[in-house]
């Protein structure tokens, strides 16, 4: 299939598609990391016995305390090394950043934000601005975008987006990571890509990456082995109706995790693997 590659020209659509991916893959968790440390500077540094988040082992040990002393989130790792998923167990999935609801429980963003007003199956938030200008309600619904255009990208069974598509891609996410006050430049950086940014030839390279992908990947993948048996399993057995809507959610960001390897052998993962090491500017 390399071979195959190397020796075509990516067609606009392909190249659509690499554009979206290299954003996802290298964007989204910057953007989704200066929003956690954020959100976790606002609520707990401030706070006798709590820190500003250093990534160091103490500040994670916090945050797994303030989790319960169980989270899904790899808090052995720093957060360098999490990617998407934990980041959105660490955010709008979180114990750590929920909020009273009108009776004084307290909620999750994603249970007092997002649970009941999810877009259809395969579109988007219209807006992510909270109507009543609150912050945490803007906040969660710029993150759960960037989870929904991730999944866009997860579950696409073809490499190849057609420009409307792509256009909307890249709006939406523009709109979501501006919602949460980081800066857009690399995005419309690489919106202006050309076929000459991505030379075929370098697919070669592929070979070596992918193994290295997918040793990282693996790795990540452990510290959840647990949760995702139980929930494939479930799955498998058809009881996904008696699974209550929160669960569901989990189960889904991780199933994707799993999707995301099982196609290591396809177009997606080496792209992904591919266009780290084409960074724009570097």
């Amino acid at each position: 299939m390399l071979s195959i590659m190397a020796l075509q020209p990516f067609t606009k659509e392909q190249l659509n598609y690499f554009k979206f991916a290299f954003v996802v893959v290298n964007e989204f968790p910057e953007v989704l990391r200066q929003t956690f440390k954020q959100m976790w500077d606002k609520t707990f540094a401030h706070l006798p016995g709590y820190q500003a988040w250093d990534d160091s082992i103490a500040v994670r040990n916090m945050f797994l305390g303030t989790e319960g002393g169980k989270t899904k989130v790899p808090t052995h790792l720093p957060y360098k090394e999490w990617d998407c998923t934990a980041f959105f167990q660490a955010t709008i999935y979180a114990k750590s950043f929920a909020l009273p609801d009108t009776a004084g429980h307290y909620r999750t963003l994603n249970d007092l934000y997002l649970k009941h007003c999810k877009p259809p199956h395969g579109t988007f938030h219209y807006s992510m601005v909270s109507p009543g200008g609150n912050n945490a309600e803007t906040f969660a619904m710029a993150i759960d975008q960037l989870r929904l255009l991730r999944n866009a990208l997860c579950h696409s069974f073809s490499s190849e987006i057609d420009k409307k598509t792509f256009d909307q891609y890249i709006q939406h996410t523009k709109d979501a990571i501006k919602a949460l006050g980081a800066t857009t430049t690399p995005i419309d950086a690489v919106g202006s890509l050309t076929e000459s940014d991505f030379p075929t030839e370098k697919v070669c390279k592929l070979k070596d990456d992918i193994t290295k992908g997918l040793r990282r990947v693996n790795t990540l993948l452990q510290t959840e082995n647990t949760f995702l048996k139980e929930n494939v399993e479930d799955q498998l057995m058809g009881v996904r109706s008696d699974l209550t809507q929160s669960r569901q959610e989990r189960q889904e960001d991780l199933l994707e995790l799993r999707k995301t390897i099982e196609k290591a052998t396809a177009n997606q993962t080496e792209i992904k693997e591919l266009l780290k090491t084409e960074r724009p500017g570097k």
